[in-house]
């Protein structure tokens, strides 16, 4: 079974899985992490198989912020015209394209290996 750890810079260049950030697997493909923060984040795949290219660095630099509340809307007794929709390509949609990306990636690498096909 394959696990998915976030480390450090240097854990990813060397493929160090000792001293991981954080263990994200849930098991059977299910590795889910929400990328919130403005930087890089690293992952690989402990046991030997970061050195067969299981690994993999995204450079989170816009779409992450945590979505603000909608102001709520104020009746006005006078209008009868409904309230403006809100906008599409907000911060939540841009949050799960990342995920979404992210479990796409850990499923190519594992589908990959699992294959024994080198490129």
């Amino acid at each position: 079974m394959y696990n998915v750890l976030e480390v450090n810079k240097t854990g990813y260049e060397k493929c160090v899985d000792k001293g991981f950030i954080q263990n994200i697997s849930r098991g059977a493909g299910r590795d889910v992490f929400q990328l919130t923060e403005f930087k890089t984040y690293y992952f690989l795949s402990g046991g030997g198989y970061c050195w067969h290219g299981m690994k993999v660095a995204i450079n989170v630099t816009e779409g992450v912020a945590a979505p603000t509340p909608a102001p709520a809307p104020v009746p006005s007794p006078k209008s009868g015209a409904p309230a403006p929709s809100p906008k599409s390509g907000s911060a939540s949609d841009s949050i799960q394209v990342n995920q979404i990306l992210l479990v796409f990636i850990f499923v190519l690498m594992w589908g990959i290996s699992s294959n024994n096909i080198s490129y």
